[in-house]
């Protein structure tokens, strides 16, 4: 889409690809009248900022000259060594004469702007171009078959590449190559001629017999030496040629889209797959010309006349610059979308309504396409690097081709190891993990460290959890001997069997298999029935219950006895329960929920420890009965004093199932980091 517009009629430079910021040098272009019938010529300097709004450019300088111009360029010459801070406009005009201005000085309005001044040639020069490998060498073409190179550094006599080509004729173009700094191509209206300097003489002539071109520009191909192309301006073969010197007898292909005589090609320097060509046909259009047959990917939106002129900016190659015979210098930006062409007539606005078209001319305003199919190579990364997992470094970049062949991309995978330890510490939990393993990566990690410190605490624990008895581990971990404890209730809950006797005779009998009975030992059976039971004197007896001694129910409802009483005979046992819980009787008041259900029950028990807590005593064991008796774990979680950590989480380990172990672990785990770590250390 366009980006910026200059009302002028005029030949253009941009400024060197060092120059910041971006400047564009517009001449009054010889051989044309505007809208004002005015002879003034200038020479114009522009300056460039696209993060203005609008299409004006600001005209930093304006310096009157003497002759228009059939050709500007600008070069870089003397910017590195200072002596032109922002390199050399150099134009060429009418009668032979060159003229060359100090671009700092102009723009920064001196006087003393033009350098050299000279008509060396005979008619016009029409063809300049600064040596990209050295700033200093400029070649200019004339009339006449003539041809110079100046030496910007020692102005006076210039130089000839050798003898005046033959048949003599107007030199059209000029042009260094881009690979080779001494190749110098010229054309000519029927040919293209590549001079070698070095040996001062011709060493080809390129033309095409086949057809009747008529050779106007030319551009050597940015990245392969031997290659160029030539535009015909000529309305019955409107075509561009690509060229290889190696294969000259006819050209490698034939770019064919304009439908009348091409005036101007640039070929992009930052990107060889683009190509730019305009023509009388009022078209501008961007190639491919290295896929297949060669294509047009963009096409920019123009007016209804002529562009004769195209140039990429060497700084920003997304800009493009044309100038046209309708008076306007017009940028582009190719990474736009879609634009509706408005047509503008400097002559129309000047004469009025209809007087500025040409009869027979078509009138029409194209829609046109200016985004490009694929990203230019100067969007593109060169070149790049990522790390994996494990130390894999994986880089690509592009692999210039042989011989004219097309780049490709070339992807590395690499190992980079800075920490051998770590790598193969790595590499041992990749295959654990992989095998399946883990347990014995724990007992080798323990093997390195010892059986003492905190880190090897750490791993016995993440051992112990690929166990098969994880809980009893931790609890071993933990100084729990949940074994030891059973035996110590049990020697405190029953009398101590002598010998193991009694538990050995108790396990024969209970291993007896039962088969089915003979009528001999169903007689005997039923005899041992039938007979009182004899006990032997040594027996234990067994201990006398309540409903062992004479006792007496009393109904009397004024006391705590008749009460209870009256509730149990009529059946209403949760009566019952709440008056055993009013007479702080809680043991039978438990006694008898277990009989009314289990939503009995669990209310029993809640009033059971809101009693207990309510009271002034020490809660700690009664707290844990409540947690194991109601499932209160998160309280006992939350509540608990941290030091005692250890017991709480063997609780846990005990009693719960694994999801709300792992969940109530974890909130233990943030009171002990919350508390600073003491009780992990001292508990």
């Amino acid at each position: 889409m366009k980006v910026k517009e200059v009302d002028r009629t005029a030949n253009i430079a941009w400024s060197p690809q060092s120059q910041v910021p971006i400047y564009l040098a517009a001449g009054t272009a010889a051989q044309q009248l505007d809208a004002s019938f005015s002879t003034n010529s200038n020479l114009e300097i522009y300056g460039l900022n696209l993060s203005e709004s609008g299409h004006d450019m600001p005209c930093l300088a304006s310096l009157p000259v003497d002759q228009r111009f059939h050709k500007v360029v600008w070069g870089a010459s003397g910017m590195a060594e200072g002596t032109t801070p922002a390199g050399l406009i150099v134009g060429g005009a009418d009668r032979g004469m060159i003229s060359m201005y100090d671009a700092n000085k102009l723009i920064k309005g001196e006087e003393d702007a033009l350098v050299f001044s000279k008509d060396k040639h005979t008619g016009p020069v029409s063809a300049l171009d600064f040596n990209p490998f050295q700033s200093n060498l400029l070649a200019s073409g004339g009339s006449e078959s003539e041809l110079y190179i100046w030496d910007v550094n020692k102005l006076g006599t210039p130089m000839t590449p050798g003898a005046k080509s033959q048949p003599l004729d107007d030199v059209r173009c000029v042009a260094w190559n881009r690979q080779v700094q001494h190749i110098l191509a010229s054309t000519f209206s029927s040919r293209c001629v590549v001079w070698d300097l070095r040996k001062n003489d011709p060493i080809i002539k390129v033309s095409d017999s086949t057809s009747r071109m008529r050779c106007k520009v030319v551009a050597w191909h940015p990245d392969v030496a031997t290659q160029l192309c030539i535009a015909s301006e000529d309305d019955h073969t409107p075509v561009i040629q690509i060229w290889d010197l190696r294969l000259a007898s006819s050209p490698l292909k034939t770019l064919e889209g304009h439908t009348k005589g091409v005036l101007s090609v640039a070929w992009c320097q930052a990107d060889s797959d683009l190509l730019l060509s305009c023509g009388k046909d009022n078209r501008i259009l961007v190639w491919n010309p290295n896929s297949g047959p060669g294509e047009i990917v963009a096409e920019l939106p123009t007016s209804n006349q002529w562009s004769f002129d195209v140039s990429w900016c060497p700084r920003n190659p997304a800009i493009i610059s044309s100038a046209s015979f309708d008076g306007r210098v017009s940028l582009y930006s190719l990474m736009g979308g879609q634009q509706q062409v408005q047509p503008s007539n400097s002559v129309s606005d000047s004469f009025g309504p209809g007087l500025g078209e040409v009869a027979g001319q078509p009138q029409h305003t194209p829609q046109v396409t200016c985004q490009l199919k694929s990203p230019p190579k100067w969007l593109r990364r060169p070149c790049g690097a990522t790390f994996g997992f494990g130390g894999q470094l994986v880089s690509f970049e592009t692999v210039a081709g042989v011989g004219g062949a097309p780049s490709k991309p070339a992807v590395y995978i690499s190992s980079v190891v800075t920490e051998p330890e770590l790598v193969e510490a790595s590499s041992k939990l990749e295959t654990s993990l992989r095998e399946g393993n883990l347990g014995d990566f724990c007992q080798a990690k323990l093997a390195t460290l010892g059986e003492d410190g905190d880190k090897s605490k750490l791993w016995q624990f993440i051992g112990a959890s690929f166990g098969e008895n994880c809980d009893q581990q931790f609890l071993k971990l933990l100084g729990i001997n949940l074994d030891e404890l059973s035996s110590q209730l049990k020697a405190l809950l029953e009398p101590v069997k002598e010998n193991g006797i009694e538990d050995e005779v108790i396990e024969k009998v209970a291993d007896l298999e039962v088969t089915e009975a003979s009528d001999e030992f169903e007689m005997i059976a039923a005899q041992a029935v039938a007979a009182p039971e004899e006990v032997p004197a040594e027996a234990e007896a067994p201990a006398l219950t309540t409903l062992d001694q004479v006792f007496s129910l009393s109904k009397d409802p004024t006391s705590d006895q008749g009460q209870l009483t009256i509730a149990l005979l009529a059946g209403d046992i949760e009566l019952a329960v709440d008056l055993a819980i009013k007479q702080n009787r809680f043991a039978e008041a438990l006694i008898l929920s277990i009989r009314g259900g289990q939503e009995l029950l669990l209310k029993t028990q809640a009033l059971y420890f809101q009693k207990a807590a309510s009271e002034d005593k020490d809660v700690s064991s009664v707290a844990l009965v409540e947690a194991v008796a109601m499932g209160s774990w998160e309280k006992l979680v939350e509540h608990c004093g941290l030091d005692s950590w250890r017991e709480v989480l063997a609780a846990l380990v005990t009693y719960t199932d694994s999801n709300t172990k792992q969940v109530l672990s974890g909130r233990l785990a943030d009171r002990l980091s919350a508390d600073g770590g003491d009780n992990v250390v001292n508990g």
